[in-house]
């Protein structure tokens, strides 16, 4: 056999064919008649080629051939591109996440709004929240002259929306009784109010399964006095449209139920007894247990009276002002259970 390796060493060295071929720790025979130092040469040449032939076979090829990449390139390549998709999906979801964080949500300018009590559209839907059959009185502050939408102060305006000293939200109230002012200045006349937008003005929670400090079933429906209809709102409680009356922006042709303001225990809505015949009905019937803060009234089907017909007005009972021409429709809700006020403190304006 002959030593390769050895070959190569004396070769380096400056040794001869001949003499290479003679050295016997080479281990080379010559065949039979041949000149050993060209019979070594010409086997070395073939060996090394061989080696070589071997070598490029197990190294994948970077170069492609008329029938396309060796395989070993082609695996590569898929290796890198799906590397490569790796890395663009991860850049996406990074600059997603950054936008989203780094973006500061669109606030309508209906709830950033702060002024003067507004004169262009002035007209009072009511708001009734019952908790396991309860009606809750809104916060408020029988020394102030408004509250939510008007106070700085937790519980009654959200922090980010405080107004400055004497201004007030074009979405508040003067009381607890539910009755809800809509003001609008000229600026914001062609506005479509929501309860989502009045809430996010008080700072509240407003969902399927919370309504302010309430969590459980909530029920939202909207009761049209004047219309006699009943929509339900109850899949999205937030889009509840404030509308006005058929009257005018102006109007509120319906005279309030006593029994749906406390009979004026929390104030009479400061609207002249009158809103536009618009109920907010948000029943929430709670899990808790009773003795915690959410436990209110007795558990059991939420209070859902029917609507009567409107009556006709005697001339009497038609209030002189800017409440417009009056209807007055009959107390449809001649039983009310009322809760006890929740406290509620707060620092003049």
């Amino acid at each position: 056999m002959t030593d390769w390796s050895r070959v190569e060493k004396l070769r380096s060295k400056g040794r001869s064919w001949a003499e290479v071929a003679r050295d016997r720790r080479v281990g080379f025979r010559a065949p039979t008649g041949a000149d050993p130092g060209v019979a070594l040469q010409a086997l070395y040449g073939r060996q090394r080629s061989s080696r070589t032939r071997r070598k490029r076979d197990r190294r994948p090829s970077s170069r492609s051939g008329a029938d396309g990449p060796a395989p070993g390139s082609r695996s590569r390549w898929r290796t890198l591109l799906a590397a490569a998709a790796g890395v663009a999906v991860l850049v996406v979801v990074v600059v997603l996440v950054l936008l989203y964080v780094t973006t500061p949500p669109v606030v309508p300018a209906l709830v950033s709004y702060c002024g003067g009590e507004g004169t262009v559209t002035h007209y009072h839907p009511l708001l009734v929240i019952d908790v396991n059959g309860a009606q809750q009185p809104l916060p408020y502050d029988a020394s102030q002259t408004a509250d939510i939408g008007f106070l700085d102060s937790p519980g009654f305006t959200n922090a980010t929306f405080y107004c400055p000293a004497g201004a007030i939200h074009a979405l508040h109230t003067h009381d607890g009784s539910g009755i809800i002012h809509v003001e609008l200045p000229s600026s914001l006349a062609n506005d479509a109010p929501t309860l989502g937008e009045f809430f996010q003005i008080w700072g509240e929670p407003l969902s399927t399964s919370t309504v302010w400090t309430y969590t459980g079933s909530v029920h939202a429906v909207v009761r049209n006095a004047v219309a006699g209809s009943v929509t339900d709102y109850s899949g999205d409680p937030a889009r509840i449209p404030f509308f006005p009356a058929s009257c005018g922006p102006t109007c509120d042709p319906v005279a309030i139920p006593p029994s749906l303001i406390f009979g004026g225990a929390y104030g009479d809505g400061a609207s002249g007894g009158f809103y536009t015949g618009e109920i907010i009905w948000l029943n929430v019937t709670t899990t808790a247990t009773p003795g915690t803060a959410a436990a209110v009234g007795s558990a059991g089907a939420p209070r859902a009276p029917p609507l009567l017909p409107l009556e006709s007005a005697s001339p009497a009972t038609m209030p002189a002002g800017a409440f417009g021409t009056t209807r007055v429709v009959a107390d449809p809700f001649p039983t009310v259970v009322m809760a006890a006020r929740p406290t509620q403190s707060s620092s003049p304006t």
